[in-house]
């Protein structure tokens, strides 16, 4: 499989323009309302350009928002972003440190990789917010992300308190061993610090990357039957993931994630979502 992050086709900056088809009445309206495609954001449409945020305007109160205002890749300790990201990894913190289990199961955590355990923030200047998989792949493959502010010490101190730890990404296998280097230690780029990743009670490693889908699992086959392709949608693939770690007896307290997408599909008793305003994954 070609080494680029499975983040590419799903990813949408700017909403897809749907198309329209020459709707003239009878069965014919039928076939064309069947037949037209969607955008993947549903959103307004604006009466007039005062309603949009000017995209130059927009990329300077990103930066501003990163603290990062002349654009340099490195968001500020003290920024906006910095203090949001904290606070929800010290809800997160806070939950899970006042948690129960109930019955046989071990309680664990789930964390998503891009900009929930690892920021992208430099990746998005240097591309100027135009995802190119190729260049992409030089970040992943270079280890070159930092930490999300706060996400290793609550990592840290859920494995302190019996957590076991466990990460879901949509980047593909052939970038597992960068990923895992990157999110932990291994003397490459940047090593973020985060505890390793809990080996399941079936012995498989506690790091889910998406495998090719003719690599599927059985779980993912059963649970992407139905998508285009047989391929997973990010909420079947994560979701279908997360119930399959169940299965193996442990109880997902917390699940972090990034997009709704990360979140959506249950088998999870409580969902922290980071902040990410630079990309949207339906």
């Amino acid at each position: 499989m070609n080494i680029t992050s499975l983040r590419a086709p799903r990813r949408t900056a700017v909403a897809a323009v749907a198309i329209t088809m020459a709707v003239l009445g009878g069965a014919g309206a039928g076939w064309a309302a069947a037949t037209t495609a969607q955008p993947a954001i549903k959103t307004i449409t604006p009466r007039s350009e005062k309603d949009v945020t000017n995209l130059d305007v927009l990329r300077q109160q990103l930066r501003n928002y990163y603290g990062d205002a002349l654009g340099t890749g490195v968001f500020a300790a003290d920024s906006n972003y910095a203090k949001e990201a904290s606070g929800v990894a010290a809800d997160g913190t806070r939950y899970l440190s006042h948690h129960r289990s109930y019955g046989h199961a071990t309680k664990a955590i789930v964390l998503d990789v891009d900009d929930t355990s690892l920021a992208t923030w430099n990746y998005e200047v240097f591309s100027n917010w135009a995802y190119n998989p190729t260049t992409n792949a030089d970040y992943v493959t270079g280890q070159k992300f930092p930490a999300v502010p706060g996400m290793v010490a609550m990592a840290q101190a859920a494995e302190r308190e019996g957590y076991a730890i466990f990460f879901l990404t949509g980047r593909p296998a052939t970038q597992e061993a960068a990923t895992l280097g990157n999110l932990t230690a291994d003397g490459i780029g940047v090593d973020a610090g985060y505890p390793k990743p809990t080996t399941l009670s079936d012995g498989e490693d506690g790091l889910f990357t998406k495998p090719d889908v003719s690599a599927y699992p059985d779980y993912l086959k059963a649970a992407c039957a139905d998508d285009p392709g047989g391929k997973c949608t990010t909420i079947h693939y994560k979701s279908a993931t997360r119930a399959h770690i169940e299965s193996l007896g442990y109880d997902i307290v917390g699940n972090f994630g990034d997009q709704y997408s990360d979140l959506k599909g249950g088998h999870a008793d409580k969902t922290f979502k980071l902040p990410n305003p630079n990309y949207y994954l339906p």
